[in-house]
């Protein structure tokens, strides 16, 4: 019998360098799911029913993301591009979506340098279970290895946990892993997995399928393929989390659920304190190959002249890319590619920016010390070559507004340095040399993003 996961699990160690290099950058992509919940959008919506994406589409996006978005690899496919189950109970795509099949479509999107991603539940699906089909290649039943009908994630009634994890179920998990590999997938998002899930006001309404989610993760490895997991996962597993994944999501969907706009100010802000949690856990970054997911960047989707992101401004739309970047958080933009206008292509694609995000390790917060500085954010992280990257937020607004204006300041001791270059990356302008601390006036929802090369003489012994 396969080892479960659980809180028993001492013989988990992450040891940094173990996984693959294609593993040890943060994905850069482009997701569905932003777009599929704006019903009210002419050419969008349809969530995971009639979801607005196919093959033509997809193909499209990819054609546009070659010549727009260079550096972006990743498109992932979210809920809805599967319906139903094949003969031995795995996942398959939809054949009105995708008339010529998914290995066509991943073939084509290889020839634009990308790479071709799918969704799907831990568990054993629910309509396999019922059938009772036979496990690839063996004489075991689905239905037979969930006889008690246990929840599988956290969305009730589409998968089965298997009442044990054994032999048998690991085969299961691979022959989905080796279906997916014969089709070209390269990413895999799990949802509904636990301990987690839920929102901020009613959180662990995932079950703990940590024991499915080890055996999926075994599958995928061998066809390095990308393993994301969803959503609002508890930080005190990161360990394991970053055993089974390559990227784990900390939060909420960032999405608003309009129909006609994408998100909120408060909900990109919201996540400053919920990746505080994560921030001093040990194997997060490149070097162990996982990374936080802060969920999509839906910046800059513009249909028929109307900006639809639902952000305030573009302080608001600078700090989230800002963020995303300084954290080397999952970067999967949620706007469809095609509906970015240059101004926001602009900044999605800013070399400095993307420089700093694929550097690959998770920036740190100073500390605070009252619930007013919490508004005021200062995030660093150390660079090659000695530089260090500092980001300072005035996340200050109020829940149906902006704020105001508020001076930050970071005493340049608390990173282990007394003088430094200072540089703005947004603008690359030289700014100069600061020795002790420095201070700036920022706008509510502001940033100010800063490359410091530290002179030799001052650091901090």
């Amino acid at each position: 019998m396969v080892a479960v996961a659980g809180p028993d699990r001492l013989d988990i160690h992450n040891e940094p360098g173990t996984k693959p290099a294609w593993a040890c950058k943060p994905m850069l992509g482009f997701s569905t799911w932003s777009t599929q919940i704006l019903d009210d959008v002419p050419g969008y919506g349809g969530r995971q029913t009639k979801p607005w994406f196919n093959e033509a589409q997809l193909k499209e996006i990819s054609s546009v993301m070659k010549q727009r978005m260079p550096g972006y690899e990743y498109i992932n496919m979210d809920s809805g591009w599967s319906q139903d189950c094949d003969r031995y109970g795995r996942w398959t795509y939809r054949r009105d979506l995708f008339p010529s099949g998914l290995r066509s479509l991943s073939d084509f999107l290889a020839k634009n340098g990308h790479k071709l991603g799918v969704y799907i539940l831990p568990g054993i699906r629910k309509d396999a279970a019922d059938k009772n089909l036979f496990i690839k290649g063996t004489h075991v039943r689905l239905g037979d290895i969930v006889s008690m009908r246990r929840q599988g994630n956290g969305f009730k009634d589409t998968t089965y946990m298997p009442d044990r994890h054994d032999h048998n179920v690991q085969l299961y998990y691979d022959s989905i892993a080796e279906l997916f590999a014969e089709w070209g997938v390269s990413y895999v998002k799990a949802d509904g997995c636990g301990p987690g899930g839920g929102n901020q006001f009613y959180p662990y309404q995932s079950p703990d399928n940590r024991a499915c989610l080890y055996m999926m993760s075994n599958a995928f490895k061998k066809h390095n393929i990308w393993f994301e997991l969803s959503w609002y996962l508890d930080h005190s597993y990161a360990t394991e989390w970053a055993h089974i994944a390559n990227g784990a999501r900390i939060f909420i969907d960032i999405e608003s659920y309009s129909t006609k706009t994408m998100t909120s100010t408060s909900r990109v802000f919201q996540r400053f304190e919920k990746a505080l949690r994560w921030a001093d856990k040990e194997a997060i970054g490149k070097d162990y190959g996982f990374f936080v997911d802060l969920d999509s960047v839906v910046v800059g989707m513009t249909v028929n002249g109307q900006c639809i992101d639902g952000l305030d401004n573009d302080d608001v739309r600078v700090s989230y890319i800002s963020f995303w970047a300084l954290l080397s958080s999952v970067f999967c933009i949620g706007s469809d590619p095609r509906m970015i206008p240059d101004k926001y292509l602009k900044l999605l694609c800013h070399p400095g920016i993307l420089a700093i995000h694929q550097s690959g390790n998770m920036a740190h917060p100073l500390p605070y010390d009252t619930l007013w500085r919490k508004q005021k954010q200062i995030w660093w992280k150390p660079l090659e070559h000695g530089r260090i990257c500092v980001g300072l937020f005035n996340i200050y607004t109020y829940p149906l507004g902006i704020g105001q204006k508020h001076s930050l300041e970071i005493q340049l001791s608390a990173i282990g340095i007394t003088r430094a270059n200072f540089e703005d990356v947004w603008t690359g302008e030289k700014l100069g040399t600061f020795a002790g601390s420095y201070k700036v006036l920022l706008r509510p929802g502001q940033c100010q993003m800063l490359i410091l090369e530290p002179i030799q003489d001052a650091l901090v012994c």
